[in-house]
Order: C-alpha cells, then structure tokens, then sequence
C-alpha cells in the first residue's frame, strides 16, 4: 500500500489549493523549467504569477522520481482574464 501511494504522488504532474490571498496556487511538476512554462499556459491562459515557496524560492529543483530523474516545481496563480 506505501508503495502505491508514494507511486501516485511521483506521478502527479500538478496539485491545486488555496492561496493564503484566497485565489487557487497551481504546484506543478516537470522536467524542466521550458516544460513548467507550457504547463503554465495551458492552466492561465491570460498569464500567470509565480507565486513565493515558503522557503522564499518561486522554483526548486530536486532529485525525486524513479531512477532519480531531476524534476522541477513551479508554484504559480493565475491572472484575471
């Protein structure tokens, strides 16, 4: 059963919750920061802001993933049409 959860965490390309100002904060996984701005897009198509970690970083590259493939995290909010 821990397998499949952590398999299914891994596998998430992006999660979604609530911003501290109330508005939705995208975190979104990829491979690399090209990749994360596509992703972007596609979820804001009138714009986006990359929204501060708590760490004080908009993005953080870490090693995770099986084989130890390098994946980035983008946390963004979207703009008002």
């Amino acid at each position: 059963f821990a397998l499949f959860a952590l398999g299914s965490c891994i596998a998430a390309p992006r999660t979604e919750f609530m911003g501290a100002n109330g508005k939705m904060v995208y975190a979104i996984s990829c491979q690399t920061l090209d990749e994360c701005a596509i992703h972007a897009r596609e979820l804001c198509p009138s714009g986006h802001d990359v929204v501060p970690a708590a760490s004080g970083a908009g993005d953080t590259t870490a090693r995770g993933g099986i084989g130890g493939t390098p994946t980035t995290k983008l946390l963004i909010e979207c703009k008002e049409p």
